[in-house]
């Protein structure tokens, strides 16, 4: 299992997706998402929170197996 934390951004078109960051002319709003191979399984809106829930969801899986 890979979990990963990318950087997102508010596509400006559509509120409602959450995409990667694009060269954009507007500021982007920043959240960060925590990915389990390359699916989004969660998204915070700073990267310590990310950080936190990837331990968190690697605890989780650790215990699952």
């Amino acid at each position: 299992m890979d979990i990963t934390i990318v950087p997102l951004t508010v596509n400006s078109n559509d509120k409602s997706k959450l995409l990667p960051i694009k060269d954009n002319l507007m500021a982007p709003i920043i959240y960060w998402g925590v990915y389990l191979n390359d699916e989004c399984v969660s998204y915070t809106s700073s990267k310590e929170l990310a950080e936190r829930t990837k331990l968190w969801v690697r605890n989780w899986l650790s215990n699952r197996v």
